[in-house]
């Protein structure tokens, strides 16, 4: 038996050197997260330094390409409604205009800041789809090619920059030490967390176009599709959830990460489920929040640290957690 105040970050229990996984609970791993960044503070480099540079660099802007696309749109809204009237033969009362959901997404989009896409691995608070703090210098994108080519070059430093924070991460849970970041072996994770999204990206895709060709066929059960669209989301969220810690607790190539974090769900399904939810209103109440303290003068730099904090915590705790699971080691530094 091991007692000591502190082992591999899980406070204040006892354990033997094998641990259940029943003994180490969805709390344990949340409060090992934060005493991780607690004790552990160079691990907060990676999303703080990430959020100063976007910070201070010039916001990317699609507003010029997302203005113009939202101009074709209206005109071609305008011509169809024009040809509906004119076919009609008997008078009608013009409806008042409505904008089209499409319409709306893109407006938002516009407002958004393609230089955040470097920061959505990381979760960094600036991260993509934040439009950046206010009186930011902007640069707009005007032409399609430019920006195929700048959501290519920040999607590829989105995964080079995810992949050593992640690995940081998961250096500190198996060994108790961020350091070193394994440079001889950065390429082919950066490769590995490449194939991991598109093999992610594949799933979400299937189901997104499965409910769009059911909803096309039969348009009067478009809740129920919807509804069950939505559930399937949440399920494979849940299968899913896991994947990345997988992928890098155990060095496995992208399809073994996918069936591991499979494997890994079905045994620990309620539980896993938990952690999706705690997880998930954490990150939404934070930003809610710090929303709030961004508006004040002094207030970006302390949300900055703060989302880096929390975010880094949690991810620290879905790692942490796959790994007392899997393993059943306790393992990190001593106090």
């Amino acid at each position: 038996m091991i007692c000591v105040r502190t082992v591999g970050l899980v406070p204040e229990r006892c354990y033997t050197r094998h641990v259940k996984s029943s003994k180490v609970g969805i709390i344990d791993c949340v409060s090992a997260g934060f005493l991780a960044v607690y004790r552990k503070p160079a691990l907060l480099i990676v999303p703080v330094l990430l959020d100063l540079l976007l910070w201070f660099m010039p916001t990317i802007s699609p507003q010029p390409i997302v203005s113009s696309l939202i101009d074709s749109l209206s005109s071609t809204e305008i011509r169809i409604e024009t040809a509906t009237i004119d076919q009609e033969t008997q008078p009608s009362t013009p409806l008042a205009p409505t904008e089209s959901f499409t319409t709306k997404d893109l407006e938002a989009l516009g407002t958004a800041n393609l230089a955040g896409i470097l920061g959505m691995h990381v979760q960094s608070y600036l991260a993509f789809p934040s439009p950046g703090r206010s009186g930011q210098t902007t640069i707009g994108v005007t032409s399609w090619q430019g920006t195929v080519l700048s959501l290519l070059f920040f999607i590829l430093g989105s995964v080079v920059i995810g992949t050593i924070y992640l690995d940081m991460l998961a250096q500190q849970v198996k060994t108790g030490a961020p350091w070193p970041v394994r440079e001889g072996l950065l390429f082919r994770l950066v490769l590995r967390l490449l194939g991991y999204l598109a093999v992610v990206a594949a799933i979400y895709g299937t189901i997104a176009a499965t409910c769009m060709i059911l909803i096309a066929v039969a348009y009067p059960l478009l809740p129920v599709i919807v509804l069950l669209g939505l559930t399937i989301a949440f399920i494979s969220l849940v299968y899913l959830f896991v994947g990345e810690a997988a992928l890098f607790m155990e060095d496995v190539e992208p399809i073994q990460a996918v069936k591991k974090s499979f494997v890994f769900a079905r045994e620990h399904m309620v539980s896993l489920i938990g952690l999706v939810l705690l997880t998930t209103v954490v990150s939404l109440g934070l930003q809610l929040a710090l929303s709030r303290i961004a508006t004040h003068p002094l207030g970006l730099p302390a949300a900055i640290l703060l989302n880096a904090c929390v975010m880094t915590a949690l991810t620290f705790a879905v790692m942490n957690y796959y790994w007392y699971h899997t393993k059943g080691e306790v393992s990190g530094p001593q106090p």
